[in-house]
């Protein structure tokens, strides 16, 4: 009889156990489809908080720890520097569209023929000078020779632009809750500790909570950073010089500087442009600048992340691409981010039982 009972007592309790992590199974998940519309925003309002709270911190003390102030400045700062330059682009951008595409319709694009130089370049010489012939002669035989080239790149294009429209919008929205995180940062970076704690325990959990940290800093600001930095001011240069489409350049710079490619492509087509259409000095004058502009990543890019980056170039570049095709836009920059982390809370993880094992035979 009280082996039963005691039997029953175990059905009972397994019964009670299975139900209650049922129920909190059925939370968290609930709570998640709730969250995951709103997921790329809160992550990446996270990463700006993350990466400004030391200069959060310094202006805090210098206005008198008024942290609601503080991040009221910050946010209003990050919305400028953010909207204005995003606004100028963008009606360049479409701006330019608009009158390529009326150009082609009535037929008013010429192009000017390449110089017998072109055809000496090594490798590519022949090509790019048959092609920029046909163009310059034809330009309607060449848009029928790439027809479906051309269809393929522009609705990648559209996309892209579409994409950018939403993002900007995220990126908005993004800045505004990270700067709400930042009143309540000290209480964030507690919870963090502690949750990272509970995770892998209480001798690993700061140094995680560390890594984490720093990983997120330095690509926000080496990778991410660095890449607006460059776009902005390379998209500048081609408003000045007069490119078509500065706009749609500014963000194809962009794009390839945040999966670490660079923007020396779109930097070569515009210095290979500028000669065709200015007078040698004038486009020397611009090329040099484009140039120094172009190389300016190997610059910043140690100033901004110290020595060496955090993690493999190939583990950024699949991280931007993978976020980009699974959140769009907006998840090319969480996407290198959130990838980047993972790998160094990984390797961080491996090396630190691989430390424990060779103390535990040190010690034996």
């Amino acid at each position: 009889m009280e082996k039963t009972n005691k039997k029953n007592d175990h059905i009972s309790k397994a019964i009670d156990i299975t139900i209650k992590l049922g129920f909190l199974l059925l939370l968290f998940a609930w709570c998640f489809q709730i969250i995951w519309p709103f997921a790329n925003v809160v992550i990446w309002a996270i990463i700006i908080s993350v990466t400004l709270y030391p200069f959060y911190k310094s202006i805090s003390q210098k206005l008198g720890k008024k942290k609601k102030l503080t991040a009221t400045i910050i946010t209003i700062i990050l919305l400028a520097i953010l909207i204005i330059p995003s606004i100028k682009f963008t009606s360049s951008m479409v701006e330019g569209i608009k009158d390529f595409g009326g150009d082609l319709k009535n037929k008013n694009i010429h192009i000017p023929p390449p110089s017998d130089d072109v055809a000496k370049w090594p490798v590519i010489g022949n090509t790019v000078h048959s092609t920029w012939q046909l163009a310059s002669n034809n330009l309607q035989g060449l848009l029928k020779t790439y027809e479906a080239e051309l269809v393929s790149a522009g609705g990648w294009l559209l996309n892209a632009i579409v994409g950018t429209g939403m993002g900007l919008l995220q990126f908005i929205i993004s800045i505004i809750i990270a700067g709400i995180l930042l009143v309540g940062s000290d209480n964030a970076y507690k919870i963090s500790r502690k949750f990272f704690r509970k995770l892998v325990g209480e001798e690993s959990g700061d140094e995680f909570a560390s890594v984490t940290e720093i990983t997120i800093r330095q690509v926000a600001k080496g990778v991410v950073g660095v890449s607006f930095i460059q776009s902005f001011l390379l998209g500048a240069v081609f408003l000045l010089a007069g490119i078509p489409y500065a706009g749609l350049w500014a963000l194809l710079c962009l794009i390839l500087g945040i999966i670490q490619i660079g923007p020396g492509l779109v930097s070569l087509f515009v210095i290979i442009y500028l000669f065709s259409v200015e007078e040698p000095l004038i486009a020397s004058l611009w090329t040099v600048l484009i140039v120094l502009l172009t190389l300016l990543d190997n610059i910043l890019k140690p100033m901004l992340m110290g020595k060496g980056a955090p993690v493999p170039t190939l583990v950024i570049f699949l991280g931007a691409i993978g976020g980009m095709i699974v959140s769009g836009f907006l998840g090319l920059f969480i996407g290198a981010i959130v990838l980047s982390l993972g790998y160094k809370l990984f390797i961080t993880w491996v090396n630190d039982g691989q430390q424990e094992k060779t103390m535990t035979i040190e010690n034996n």
